[in-house]
């Protein structure tokens, strides 16, 4: 089950428009949980890191903890999805974004596909 959840997040990658290359910087599978951290250079030249920590609970995956963050080439954050958590006085507890302004604010529960297709609207926009 935990084999199967991070392979489909490498197949996501492989087929994504937006990531012109990856590399599984970590990958780790227990019995219960599991972890991926992955680097990606997007079509443009941005970099998107990510991570999840996932446990299995009554036979169903749980995504415990995630963190996506999307950089310009240069290195400067251009927005982050997590659900670290801080910043309590935030809506959406524990789920926020980072904005390059320093700002967070309210965010949905993120998961790859969601990041890559807000990533892809914008790099569609600025073309």
């Amino acid at each position: 089950m935990l084999e199967d959840y991070l392979d489909g997040i490498v197949q996501e990658l492989v087929v994504c428009h937006v990531v012109s290359a990856f590399v599984v910087l970590k990958r780790e599978i227990g019995e219960e949980d599991g972890y991926i951290r992955i680097k990606c250079n997007l079509s443009n030249r941005d970099i998107l890191e990510f991570a999840e920590y996932i446990r299995i609970i009554k036979n169903m995956i749980h995504r415990e903890t995630y963190s996506f963050h999307w950089q310009g080439a240069g290195g400067k954050l251009i927005k982050r999805w997590d659900n670290v958590r801080h910043h309590k006085d935030i809506a959406t507890y524990p789920y926020h974004l980072h904005l390059s302004t320093d700002t967070v604010i309210d965010s949905e529960p993120m998961n790859l596909k969601k990041v890559l297709a807000e990533i892809g609207k914008v790099l569609l926009t600025k073309s």
